[in-house]
């Protein structure tokens, strides 16, 4: 059985090659092309214990905290795992209607105007947090409420009828 490996935050940096998609890490002085990062708490940690995985995903280690790296790894490091764990916060519900035993959301989001349907809301709504929900839609993609109280009062009154 392997040991978890924790990186030592000054021995460790982050690039990103104009050719590339994915992040190069310096581990010891040697670069690891193309590296892939996993949240080992997306919901309830986000910025703790990120995994530093190869292609084949055999970890190389493990980043205690993002707020132990230097400000441009950390820039680095959240752009790759923004990517990765794409989740538009919804802003705004501007429509909520029953279709087809389905829910049509008709929303604003922090990427701009989106609609998309939920089908079984207690299967594919979870409160995260008191106030805070993820939402995935029938085709896969994921969104977040992040304040039900701060939402406009249409819209909380459109949500309360999933409730």
């Amino acid at each position: 059985m392997s040991r978890l490996t924790y990186f030592d935050p000054t021995k460790i940096s982050f690039r990103r090659r104009p050719d590339s998609l994915f992040l190069d890490i310096c581990i010891d002085g040697e670069w690891k092309e193309s590296v892939h990062l996993h949240r080992a708490f997306p919901l309830s940690a986000p910025d703790e214990f990120i995994s530093v995985r190869e292609e084949d995903n055999k970890e190389y280690g493990v980043i205690e905290s993002l707020s132990n790296l230097s400000k441009s790894d950390q820039e680095l490091v959240q752009q790759e795992l923004d990517r990765r764990y794409f989740t538009p916060a919804i802003t705004r519900i501007n429509s909520l209607k029953s279709d087809a035993s389905m829910w049509k959301f008709e929303v604003e989001t922090t990427r701009g105007p989106s609609d998309f349907y939920v089908r079984n809301w207690r299967d594919n709504a979870h409160e995260l947090t008191p106030g805070r929900w993820q939402i995935t839609s029938v085709d896969g993609g994921r969104y977040e409420i992040l304040n039900l109280e701060l939402l406009d009062d249409k819209s909380q009154i459109l949500i309360e009828q999933l409730l």
